[in-house]
């Protein structure tokens, strides 16, 4: 039943033109049609009423991101299981540890495919303005390669059931499942600018949007994408 808003929504964004408005239109329809159990859940899990449930960003239509009272992260997933969520948040109490910048802790819903996350500290690299960014750019640069370095030296042998990471909770369904080899290794595999929060001296204090946190057979991928991901932010105009 909890798909139902997703198709929903979707349809009522199809009535418009523009990738951008229609993304746009289904966040918002995504946000009224779930309010009620994203009020509930922020309710059970840490007590409190819920004041506002803002829009934050929907880059498709299989999962719908919000924040409430300005503080949590809620995500909902269509194509996802409970279950999944759950081994998700089983990796990243293995990863958490050691790592020097901070991730957020999440807790799962018991029957909706969805999780609320406690905000980070720090600002989102949007919010410094791109001029001071580039001026940083090197040490920034350095502090997420580290970290990088950190999440590759966990021992992908070490976690339990490690083949149930091998696929990103959004993945291809008919794609193939690779192995475990000797080469594996832990990726967070989007390491985008806007899920980097940083302090007032430009240090990366934490990293959000683990989603895609899986084992990968490529120790480049997150290095490739991550540089790759950087240039786009460089050579793009800067949001106003």
């Amino acid at each position: 039943m909890y798909k139902i808003p997703f198709y929903i929504s979707a349809l009522i964004s199809n009535l418009f033109t523009g990738q951008d408005r229609r993304r746009r239109i289904r966040g918002n329809v995504n946000v009224f049609l779930f309010r009620i159990p994203i009020a509930r859940f922020v309710r059970r899990t840490y007590g409190v009423r819920v004041h506002t449930i803002r829009f934050v960003r929907q880059v498709s239509m299989n999962r719908m991101t919000c924040v409430v009272n300005n503080r949590y992260f809620v995500k909902i997933f269509r194509d996802v299981s409970v279950a999944q969520l759950n081994n998700y948040q089983l990796l990243l109490d293995i990863v958490r540890p050691h790592l020097s910048v901070k991730i957020p802790r999440i807790f799962v819903a018991k029957k909706m495919p969805m999780y609320v996350a406690d905000k980070l500290s720090g600002k989102n690299l949007h919010e410094f303005g791109k001029d001071n960014i580039i001026k940083h750019e090197k040490k920034i640069k350095a502090q997420v390669v580290k970290m990088i370095d950190e999440l590759q030296g966990i021992s992908v042998k070490s976690i339990p059931n490690n083949e149930l990471f091998l696929m990103p909770l959004q993945h291809k369904k008919n794609a193939k499942k690779p192995t475990i080899t000797k080469n594996s290794v832990l990726a967070h595999l989007d390491l985008n600018v806007s899920n980097f929060m940083l302090d007032d001296k430009y240090n990366v204090v934490g990293v959000v949007d683990w989603d895609s946190l899986s084992i990968v057979n490529d120790a480049k991928l997150d290095r490739d994408g991550f540089e790759r991901l950087w240039n786009i932010y460089k050579s793009k105009p800067e949001r106003k």
